[in-house]
């Protein structure tokens, strides 16, 4: 058979073996058939060779033997323009292509690069291997106005300057943020770290953490460090470790104020038992220890069983020692707090506030909220009032109920005093709030919910009931008894048309602290679950 009937012989291995051929002794007739086979045959075709085996396309030897005719002979015609300039072609394969073409195609590779069309100016990246990259030929992609270019511009070892790092690490497209923080070269660029201290995104600010957590621990690797603080779940325990060592009271401050908010027990027991926590933040002596009777994580109840006895620290005044700007940062988080306080239930009271907090500057503020008369009524027009006077005090006079708001403020102008940005205001953890008649109910991975009597909490998926706690009086002395154990599923509801119920059912028991009257009581718990991607809730239906 002639070589040109090998290259379209249907069988793999004799059309990767002619393609080898043609790549040593082909001429100008077979460069047609060649392109067409780099460009569309994906065959694979295993050979053998001594001890060793490996898989090789026919695509891409294709190219390769393309690309050693062309060295011997000069295209014939535009032929090859038009085949990587055509959108019905394989962008892989034509970039493998014009790889394989190397110098002698850099001028067609050029052209896609100008062009105003996506996917050519990819084939035109993609056509030069990262690790053949200069930063200039990568900063020039880095610029591109399509994210998907961007993005790709970043993959693998492709090199780039320092100054680099702004652009990428700043850009308007997540995906193309988090490959940036993925190159180990910029993690010790000044762009880094202030990436790390605005960025919102969560899986991107996860990223942060896994570099933050192994670089020196200077005062700026610090101060980014600190704002992750704030983060739920793995990233915010992971920066509490790394901080953990620290002996600021600045550091201390941060975590007391989570500890008021977070609801995560494994996460609760890493701040609980954070060093230095009660020498600089006494006064959490007490939230602690009403945190300890309703708690059901192992290692939460051990963190806490060490708490000293209960004891009175008078609050200190939150504004003292504050300069005029320090001053007014405070205002700013007293502001916040009480929103976060009043938005679950106020009914439009917190409206005015979050007016004033989604303003640019204060000023801009104080003429929102007199132009639109968003005072209201209640302790939020007090707060608002104060704020518009530019008065702290006033502000820190305003009762909204919670014993535990002070302690809020107080934590955060520590953390002004120290000279660190105080971590941002959040709701107050029920685990803290609400009383001990309420289930606690701890999810597996370590998320606890409260929940009334036939009340109900959103929760994420795949999690399940793992402990239940109450407390409930003892019937011979009254005394307040906690009762603990484990759900046990026993039944599925799939006949509802829009969602599916899982019911758990739990006997709790425990013994009275007075009397030693054993005591016991049954409930049941449910977990429903959308059919369409709907939202996932627990509740308390029944206790005995």
């Amino acid at each position: 058979m002639s070589l040109a009937e090998d290259l379209d012989d249907p069988d793999d291995l004799t059309r990767l073996l002619a393609v080898e051929k043609a790549g040593r002794d082909g001429g100008p007739e077979v460069i047609g058939r060649l392109l067409d086979l780099a460009l569309h045959d994906g065959a694979e075709v295993q050979v053998a060779g001594g001890m060793t085996e490996r898989w090789d396309t026919v695509s891409d030897a294709a190219a390769g033997a393309l690309a050693a005719v062309l060295r011997r002979h000069p295209p014939a015609g535009p032929r090859i323009g038009r085949a990587v300039a055509d959108l019905t072609e394989n962008d892989d394969r034509v970039a493998r292509l014009l790889h394989c073409l190397g110098a002698d195609a850099e001028p067609l590779r050029r052209e896609l690069e100008t062009s105003s069309e996506e996917r050519l100016r990819l084939r035109a990246l993609r056509a030069v291997r990262p690790s053949d990259r200069t930063v200039e030929f990568g900063r020039r992609f880095l610029a591109d106005p399509s994210p998907l270019v961007r993005l790709e511009a970043l993959r693998g070892s492709s090199r780039f300057a320092p100054e680099d790092a702004q652009r990428a690490l700043s850009d308007v497209n997540a995906e193309v943020r988090l490959a940036a923080v993925r190159k180990m070269q910029w993690r010790d660029t000044p762009a880094f770290l202030a990436g790390a201290r605005v960025e919102t995104v969560r899986e991107i600010r996860e990223q942060y953490v896994r570099a933050l957590v192994d670089l020196p621990l200077t005062d700026d690797v610090f101060a980014a460090l600190l704002g992750y603080l704030a983060d739920d779940g793995w990233a915010g325990r992971t920066a509490a470790r790394r901080l953990r060592l620290i002996d600021s009271p600045g550091v201390v401050a941060a975590v007391a104020s989570r500890i008021l908010v977070v609801d995560d027990e494994a996460h609760l027991a890493d701040l609980a038992g954070f060093p230095h926590l009660l020498e600089y933040a006494p006064e959490l002596v007490e939230p602690l220890h009403r945190l300890h009777r309703g708690a059901t994580d192992g290692e939460l109840l051990g963190v806490l069983g060490r708490l000293p006895q209960r004891s009175a620290y008078p609050l200190e005044d939150p504004a003292d020692g504050l300069d005029p700007v320090q001053q007014a940062r405070l205002l700013r988080a007293v502001l916040g707090w009480a929103h976060c306080f009043l938005e679950p239930g106020g009914g439009g009271e917190s409206d005015g506030l979050a007016a004033w907090l989604a303003a640019p500057d204060d000023r801009t503020a104080a003429e929102w909220i007199t132009e639109h008369d968003w005072f209201g009524t209640g302790p939020a027009a007090g707060l608002l009032h104060a704020a518009v006077d530019g008065d702290l005090r006033r502000a820190l006079d305003v009762d909204l109920g919670s014993e535990l708001l002070p302690l809020a403020y107080v934590f955060t102008a520590r953390q002004i005093r120290a000279g660190v940005d105080p971590l941002p205001p959040g709701p107050l953890s029920r685990l803290l709030t609400e009383g001990p008649e309420l289930l606690r109910v701890r999810l597996h991975r370590g998320r606890t919910v409260v929940l009334r009597l036939h009340g109900s909490a959103a929760v994420g998926p795949r999690l399940t009931p793992a402990d239940a706690l109450l407390h409930a009086p003892c019937p011979g002395c009254g005394t307040s008894t906690r009762l603990r154990g484990s759900p046990g599923w026993t039944y599925r509801d799939e006949d509802r048309v829009r969602e599916v119920e899982d019911g758990y059912a739990a006997t709790l028991a425990g013994a009275c602290p007075a009397c030693a009257a054993p005591m016991r009581t049954e409930v049941l718990v449910s977990v429903t679950e959308g059919r369409f991607d709907g939202p996932r809730t627990i509740s308390w239906d029944a206790r005995s």
